[in-house]
């Protein structure tokens, strides 16, 4: 039998497994998994070329009951049309609120608004108390949550002067307002107090 000179291979193999390629490995795969923890993606993952995700807007809810659903996109800026046909609605409630013209107000309230029966009396009672010689509103945030419903901050100025003492304070007040469309058209379907 022949002698066969061993194969100096393997332990090259070996060493070089050990003490290079095995220590490169561990790190890359370690600086993977840290780059997942940290950034909540994959490094790697696959997206369509130039495509971003809408950024998340969260919606301050002042109150539980009274907070809107939150839609899965939702568009950064609200079309100018919707804007103006908010105000719309906004600007009926207050040509109705000066006229004292309690049906007309109550066709800017969706039927499903949360205690509907006692806001109608509630406004008869301050009608009766109270003239409106000034009201002004001001929209400062509008966020659509679906195509047929939108939340808005809205910040009413009202004057207000008492009908038997005929004394006249200024009111300052701001709500989120829940508007929903109905049949075509925008109404009020939910209010809370904003901070």
């Amino acid at each position: 039998m022949t002698d066969r000179p061993k194969s100096t291979l393997w332990p090259r193999w070996k060493s070089l497994w050990f003490h290079g390629l095995g220590p490169v490995l561990g790190l890359v795969l370690v600086s993977y998994l840290l780059w997942f923890i940290v950034h909540g993606r994959a490094f790697f993952a696959t997206s369509g070329k130039g495509v971003e995700a809408p950024p998340v807007q969260a919606l301050p809810a002042p109150e539980a009951a009274a907070a809107p659903p939150i839609a899965a996109k939702v568009p950064t800026a609200p079309a100018p049309d919707l804007r103006s046909q908010l105000e719309q609605v906004l600007a009926g409630i207050r040509e109705a609120n000066q006229k004292r013209d309690l049906s007309q107000l109550l066709s800017y309230y969706s039927p499903n608004f949360p205690q509907l029966t006692q806001r109608t009396q509630g406004i008869s009672k301050a009608w009766r108390i109270y003239n409106y010689p000034k009201m002004a509103f001001e929209i400062q945030e509008i966020k659509p949550v679906t195509d047929n419903t939108a939340v808005a901050r809205v910040t009413w100025l009202i004057e207000a002067q008492n009908i038997s003492t005929m004394k006249q304070q200024n009111i300052s007040r701001t709500y989120w307002i829940t508007f929903s469309r109905e049949s075509g058209q925008w109404q009020i379907s939910a209010l809370a107090k904003a901070d």
